[in-house]
């Protein structure tokens, strides 16, 4: 109904719905033809979705460093495992940004494994 009635339909209906940790409804929206640009999965990972960053990039989405960054300010250290463990890549700003929000669990599991 939304769509038919000119609501808005770009990449910024898939951003907020993975930053929401809408995986059904990004989904939907996949499936209908919406865009979906490189902030997917930073957005996902800021969130501590994990479920929404694994079938994004089951499906093509492409991430980079800001991927990581994300996990590490928003404090979810099983997102950045795992995001590690399948080659997302990771930049200097790592450590500062766990330790600017507090999150000592990810900075020490940083620091531990290369950063």
């Amino acid at each position: 109904w939304a769509r038919e009635n000119g609501c808005r339909w770009d990449e910024s209906t898939c951003a907020g719905a993975a930053g929401g940790g809408h995986l059904e409804v990004l989904k939907w929206a996949r499936e209908n033809g919406c865009p979906w640009g490189e902030e997917i999965c930073s957005l996902a990972a800021l969130g501590g979705h994990l479920e929404v960053l694994q079938w994004a990039r089951e499906n093509g989405c492409r991430w980079d460093e800001s991927t990581c960054a994300g996990a590490a300010g928003g404090g979810h250290l099983e997102v950045l495992k795992w995001a590690r463990e399948n080659g997302c890549p990771w930049g200097e700003e790592i450590c500062s940004l766990a330790a600017l929000g507090g999150h000592l669990e990810v900075l020490q599991w940083a620091r531990e494994n290369g950063c």
